[in-house]
């Protein structure tokens, strides 16, 4: 699609909808609730817990138990479909992990999450050098969601161009047993039990899940055990402490590798020679213990701290021989401590938080030379890898009236990375890198009615190579020339309530400074820095009950992502070419049904085509899917649902691996992981 094109689209789809927005936007008068009649919705994934309708910026929130309730709760995309601006791939192969971006950020990653900050219970899954690991998340376990869909530097620091922020239940939420069962096709089950209690002082719930699924093609197969436990401690009506655990033992997760386009054609099924005879696929154990105090009453406000220790062990064959053995033995630990107090300044009320966060990384990593026969011939690293971040923040909220807000925040962040070259192969293998970055941001919400909320802001953020890809193509130890990126990103948006309708509506321009892009060698991601990209977009979701039976949800994103200035190290001017990976637009309806006991969804979702690779050689078409579902509650303790994806049995690719095998002809590149044709699952539900 063509920018005129685009543009075109982007005005008819405001103009579309112009009439109940404008209504909404000018008219808040028109018969509104009372005061004390509307819900008030807390956002707190801002560091400064504020209500929705105060927060100037593009924020999302999600009853988790409300989207998965008819799902297999597979995977974190089915309780975040309808957030706008969220792009989600690699959904069947958990070897490499569920690829999340926000706007853009987290597209380049090869496995897991990048660009993006996430945190559960308080407890931080972003590791200093901006990774993220969403393995261990227990869906069913998951209460709430917020998701800030733009830079969120100020309150989450290094490689925060988005943030998800995860509550999961408490006793009291769920009071009693609850046990679920999934079955489907490829050999899926799914099973989960749960218990919660909430005795006087005392909150406890437990979650414990299996997941078993074979997958839609060879080579697939993944088997995962989850441990989730929470207990809080009421000290006060003011005071509260809480302990957190999760386990995860992940034995076995396999890799069937990407294909080539002939290989799509000849079987989509099939996984690469090289990875069945590798048996390609990771290991993975991961242990997690938090502890958070509240205090909601000290020196006029609250505070609040946290300390966690996270501990992986990781084992990975990659699906190609050469140095593809990776291992490595992981601590992630550290501890924040806030403040949050309101307070008079020359007649103005003013709210702030200030905070302080420490983190520490410490991979003990290990790579070795495999042959095509599957015998380990060379150890070609041996490295202790250790980063730590410290970051300081304040944010302020100036209510210059009672309708109108203004939010200013900054935050300062020292990253200290280094890499101990154990091996020794190469004179240059063992270094450091040292980053001291100052952010900002600054917003205004006007608030036209109690239900509406019109908002902009301004913000920067920043984000370091991880240690993955400071892999340097000429050895170990760093990769001497690459850097990190810088953003600033500019938002406009409105939302509100207008009688059945609520509405979320945001416009952005975001331009990212030396954009970090990948490419292949060999089978292996290295990294380069393209001078800038730039990102322009509209965000759309909707939600209006019909009557009292039916209810329409859409979410949509059109969206510009392209280089702006980049000189690739292969010598291409790849200047106004679009970034790989990422539609244009994206655009999920829904339509539900609900009466007595019976509960029915249809959805359908667009996406877009895109391209494989920086050069827009390879085109992935553009694509529409069906899915449909229906639960019964047969009493009041006992629910069963069913469920049909793809109903008619669309070929598509669940993902692609952006700008793989970038040495060699691009017939020749296993770009694509075909997707599963129709299928089916069924699941029971009991609480006690």
């Amino acid at each position: 699609m063509t920018q005129h094109h685009l543009m075109t689209s982007l005005t008819l789809t405001i103009l579309l909808m112009s009439p109940p927005l404008l209504a909404a936007a000018v008219t808040p008068s028109a018969g509104p609730p009372a005061a004390e009649d509307i819900e008030v919705v807390k956002v707190t994934s801002t560091r400064l817990s504020r209500d929705l309708f105060a927060t100037p910026a593009a924020v999302s929130l999600l009853d988790a138990r409300q989207e998965l309730q008819l799902q297999e709760a597979l995977q974190l995309n089915e309780a975040l479909k309808f957030v706008p601006g969220v792009y989600f791939q690699n959904r069947y192969n958990f070897a490499q992990n569920l690829r999340i971006s926000i706007r853009g950020f987290g597209s380049r990653a090869p496995f897991g999450v990048r660009g993006l900050q996430l945190q559960v219970d308080d407890i931080p899954y972003t590791l200093p050098d901006g990774q993220t690991q969403v393995d261990d998340i227990d869906l069913n376990s998951v209460e709430q969601l917020q998701v800030i869909r733009g830079a969120a530097a100020v309150q989450y620091g290094n490689g925060a161009g988005g943030a998800i922020d995860i509550t999961t239940v408490t006793g009291d939420s769920l009071q009693g047993v609850n046990a679920s069962l999934n079955v489907g096709s490829h050999d899926f089950y799914k099973v989960n039990l749960q218990a919660g209690t909430r005795e006087n002082d005392i909150d406890a719930v437990i979650s414990i899940s299996h997941l078993n699924f074979a997958g839609y093609r060879e080579q697939s197969q993944v088997k995962k055990s989850t441990l989730r436990g929470k207990l809080r401690w009421d000290l006060s009506d003011t005071k509260s402490f809480t302990i957190i655990t999760s386990l995860m033992d992940m034995p076995e997760a396999q890799d069937p590798g990407g294909l080539t386009v002939a290989q799509v054609a000849s079987d989509r099924r099939q996984a690469t020679f090289m990875a069945s005879r590798l048996n390609s696929g990771q290991q993975v154990a991961q242990q997690t213990i938090g502890l958070v105090y509240h205090d909601e009453d000290i020196l006029y406000g609250s505070w609040s701290a946290n300390t966690f220790a996270t501990h992986r062990n990781f084992t990975q064959q990659l699906p190609f021989p050469g140095s593809s053995l990776i291992r490595y033995d992981r601590w992630f630990y550290g501890g924040s401590i806030e403040l949050s107090q309101d307070w008079q300044n020359a007649g103005w009320p003013v709210r702030y938080t200030a905070g302080a966060e420490i983190r520490r990384q410490e991979d003990d990593r290990t790579r070795f030379r495999v042959t095509p026969d599957k015998v380990v011939t060379q150890q070609t690293a041996d490295e202790l890898q250790q980063a730590t971040s410290v970051g300081v923040f304040a944010i302020v909220d100036w209510l210059l009236f009672d309708t109108l807000t203004l939010t200013t925040g900054v935050r300062y962040d020292d990253l200290a990375m280094s890499i101990n070259d154990r091996l020794g192969l190469s004179a240059v293998g063992s270094g450091e890198r040292h980053y001291h970055q100052w952010n900002g941001n600054i917003g205004i919400s006007y608030r036209p009615g109690t239900q509406h909320q019109w908002y902009a802001n301004v913000a920067s953020a920043y984000e370091s190579p991880t240690f993955t890809e400071f892999a340097n193509p000429q050895g170990s130890g760093f990769n001497p020339i690459l850097k990190p990126q810088d953003t600033v990103s500019l938002e406009l948006g409105w939302r509100g309530q207008y009688n059945d309708l609520s509405y979320d509506v945001a416009l952005f321009s975001i331009r990212v400074t030396d954009e970090l892009i990948a490419y292949e060698i060999d089978g292996r991601a290295f990294y380069e820095n393209a001078g800038k990209t730039n990102r322009h977009g509209l965000e759309t979701a909707l939600q209006w009950q019909l009557n009292q039976h039916w209810q329409w949800r859409s979410a949509l994103t059109l969206a510009r992502y392209e280089f702006g200035d980049f000189a690739a190290l292969s010598g291409d001017n790849l200047d106004g070419n679009r970034m790989p990976g990422l539609p244009q637009i994206q655009w999920i309806n829904q339509l539900n049904w609900q009466q007595n006991a019976w509960r029915v969804e249809l959805e359908g979702t667009f996406s877009g085509n895109y391209y494989a690779e920086n050069s827009n050689t390879t085109e992935i078409a553009q694509y529409w899917l069906v899915t449909g579902r229906v639960g019964y509650d047969i009493n009041s303790t006992l629910r069963i649902q069913a469920g049909v994806r793809n109903l008619f049995d669309k070929m598509y690719f669940s993902n692609v691996r952006v700008n793989a095998n970038a040495d060699r002809e691009v017939s020749s590149r296993g770009y694509f992981e075909p997707a599963p044709g129709r299928s089916f699952y069924f699941g029971l539900t009991a609480q006690f």
